[in-house]
Order: C-alpha cells, then sequence, then structure tokens
C-alpha cells in the first residue's frame, strides 16, 4: 500500500460490528473487499479508512465509483481505479483461496480481535493476518541486532525469559540474532511471544527459524501486514517495525549498531507515546553504540526484568536460573589462565586488544588462549575474536 497523507482522525472509532459472531471467523464478511479496496492504485491505510468510515463496509465503498467518492471528498481528484478492479477483486479471490487452505486468519479493522493499541495509530493497518492469538496481556517488544555479540545473547535470554516468565507478552520480529533469542526464552519460561513478519503469511523468513512457527503459534501468535506470495522484501521491514512498537506497550532495545531496525523501532514507539529501554553494552563496542545513544537520549536502563515490571507495577521476577551463569564448573587454571580468561569477558575480545589491556606480549597472550582453547574454555571467530565457550 501507498500511504495516503491526506488528515482523519487517528481515534476514530471502528465501524460497529457483531463482535462475538466474528471471534471464530477466519475469513470475515465481504474479506475479497477488504483485500481489493487496498490493491486499488490511491487507496492507502489514510483513504482506506475513510470510505470505511464514510460506507461502513469494504463492499458498500467498492460498490461506489470514483466520482463518487470525489464528491464526497474522500479521495484525491485525480484518482483512477476503475481500469484496475478486476485485476484488483480476482488477486482478492486468490488471496480468500489460499487463505481457506490455511490455518491463518483475517483480522479487519473493526474485529473484536483487532488490538485496540493498533486502533490508535495514525493510519492504522486495515487489516492484517494472523495465526494463532493475540492476548490481552501487557507486552514488551524485545529488539536488537542480527549480528548478536554473546554477551546480548545471555542478556535478552535472561530478561526476556524474566519478564515472560512474570506474564508479560515477548513482540519481536522473528529475525535471526537477538528477535530469534527472545522469541526463544519467552517459548522456554512457558510465556507467550508474538512475531510480526516481513513477509507474507506462507513465507517463514529467515527459513531457519521454521521449527519456531509451530511454538510461537501455540503459545501466541505470528501476524503479518503481507499477503500470501509476498516475499521479504527490504522495504516491508519498516512498515514491520511500526507494527511490533503498535503492538507492544514498551520497546527494549537489547543491542543495537548506530544504524539499526531496533532504533527505527524505538523511534516509532517514541512516536507513539511509549516507553523505550536499553541494555547497556560494552563501552566501545560497534555493537551497542546504537543502544548508548537510546541511553544518552533518555531511554530507560535496563539490567534486569525487574527495571520494566516496575514500570508496568508488576511483581519482581520471581528467581530463575540466570541465562550468564557458567553452565558447568572451571577445570583448574593457573594464575595466568585465571587472569586471562577473566579479562575475556561476555562479549567477544579481539587478541592485540586483550594483550594491551593485561600488559602482556601477544605471543605470550596468544600462548594462554591455546591452552584456554585446549581446555575447552573459549573458541575462535573470524577477525581474530576470541570468546568465551560457557
Amino acid at each position: 500500500m501507498v500511504d495516503d497523507l491526506q488528515d482523519i482522525d487517528p481515534n476514530a472509532k471502528p465501524p460497529a460490528g457483531d463482535d462475538s459472531a466474528q471471534a471464530d471467523v477466519r475469513v470475515p464478511p465481504d474479506a475479497e473487499y477488504w483485500l481489493a479496496l487496498s490493491r486499488l492504485p490511491g487507496v492507502g491505510r489514510a483513504t482506506f479508512l475513510k470510505l470505511i468510515g464514510a460506507y461502513r463496509t469494504p463492499r458498500a465503498a467498492w460498490e461506489q465509483g470514483d466520482a463518487e467518492w470525489q464528491v464526497a471528498g474522500l479521495v484525491r481528484k485525480s484518482i483512477d481505479t476503475q481500469q484496475f478492479r478486476a485485476e484488483a477483486l480476482g488477486w482478492a479471490k486468490g488471496q480468500i483461496d489460499a487463505l481457506a487452505k490455511s490455518n491463518w486468519s483475517l483480522i479487519v479493522f473493526g474485529d473484536g480481535r483487532f488490538p485496540s493499541s493498533l486502533t490508535t495509530l495514525h493510519y492504522p493497518p486495515p487489516f492484517f493476518f494472523l495465526l494463532g492469538r493475540l492476548q490481552p496481556a501487557p507486552a514488551v517488544a524485545v529488539v536488537g541486532s542480527r549480528q548478536a555479540t554473546d554477551y546480548g545473547v545471555r542478556a535478552t535470554r535472561q530478561i526476556a525469559g524474566d519478564l515472560a516468565a512474570a506474564g508479560v507478552t515477548i513482540i519481536s520480529g522473528f529475525a535471526r540474532g537477538i528477535d530469534s533469542v527472545a522469541h526463544t526464552a519467552a517459548l522456554e519460561a512457558n510465556g507467550t511471544t508474538v512475531a510480526v513478519w516481513g513477509s507474507g503469511p506462507d513465507i517463514v523468513y529467515p527459513a531457519e527459524n521454521a521449527k519456531l512457527v509451530g511454538r510461537i503459534a501455540e503459545r501466541g501468535g505470528i501476524v503479518t501486514e503481507f499477503p500470501f506470495g509476498a516475499p521479504p522484501e527490504p522495504a516491508n521491514f519498516p512498515v514491520r517495525n511500526r507494527l511490533i512498537a503498535g503492538l507492544a506497550d514498551g520497546v527494549l532495545v537489547a543491542q543495537a549498531r548506530r544504524r539499526s531496525g531496533a532504533l527505527l523501532t524505538a523511534q516509532h514507539a517514541l512516536e507513539q507515546g511509549k516507553e523505550v529501554y536499553a541494555i547497556p553494552g560494552e563501552i566501545g563496542q560497534e555493537q551497542f553504540v546504537g543502544t548508548h545513544e537510546l541511553l544518552k537520549q533518555g531511554a530507560r536502563i535496563v539490567t534486569s526484568a525487574d527495571d520494566i515490571l516496575g514500570a508496568f507495577q508488576m511483581a519482581p521476577a520471581s528467581p530463575r536460573p540466570s541465562a550468564t551463569a557458567t553452565a558447568r564448573p572451571l577445570p583448574p587454571l593457573t594464575d595466568i589462565e585465571r587472569r586471562v580468561y577473566d579479562a575475556i569477558g561476555g562479549s567477544p575480545c579481539h587478541v592485540d586488544r586483550l594483550a594491551v589491556s593485561l600488559h602482556m606480549s601477544v605471543g605470550e597472550c596468544v600462548r594462554v588462549l591455546t591452552l584456554l582453547e585446549l581446555k575447552g574454555l573459549i573458541h575462535k571467530k573470524a577477525g581474530n575474536l576470541i570468546v568465551r565457550s560457557f
């Protein structure tokens, strides 16, 4: 869709409907018109909602022509949809066929299942596809880098897991890295999580997360604004990020570079009047520059789930096994081995930088690192980076 920037009332109420009658309907009445109307050139979110407000149903709006829309002041004077209507309606019927064969539902503006948090957005989505369900619970979006560091993974797993265990729904974007960790942590805590996709219902992206689809749908839901067959194009992800922020009561940025989709999600949250939280990272590391900028700008610092639970006026998190705790006891180490191991810390560390911080020669440092690697305590990554194995 191309947004029509004409003004509408962002707080306008959805058209009346029988919520109970729609509760179990995967394909709502007039579904093909909800989809076909959105397919017409010049009918973006704002214009779509104007048409629904004026005619009450998409079918009634569809049955009027461009001239009637223009007279009513609902569309631009230059709009011309007549030549596109047959194609749009045929496409929409194909979408409904695909929907009927799937386990997904089409949730439309005014449906009792349409989240109230989305109705207050400027230009709310007229509809979205849903697999599973959306529960009325406090929700936090947990977002961050696809190239997550070990520290970022551990911190996200602990905080997202504790939030989920306390009853907070974890919302994220299903991407590699921090998003996947957040979803998985919520599931492991027997909590609820919602994934927002940047592709159509039939296209799982990234493919390696296919194993999460059923688990997420069972414990929560999967949401997308994009139709069947829509590939995960770059332009889709800012739209996805807006929906992530819209579904959440606050956004937690776990790890972000200076330019990051996670920062765009945080910006959407600020524009929607929602709180932004951030997990501090290691000073000087490029992977955390964006996160630290958010903290400088006033984001709330988060070092445990209780920092968010307190803001939500919820009880502190119950003790759970720490995600940063050592999984097994260390083998016997010499003093120098212990010194080097402790200096590595929780994030990848460059060999040269490690040697300087320990006032050692690079050769001596490499010798000790080799001994630690033989004991299974560390491993090497590309770029002469060293990380702890556990």
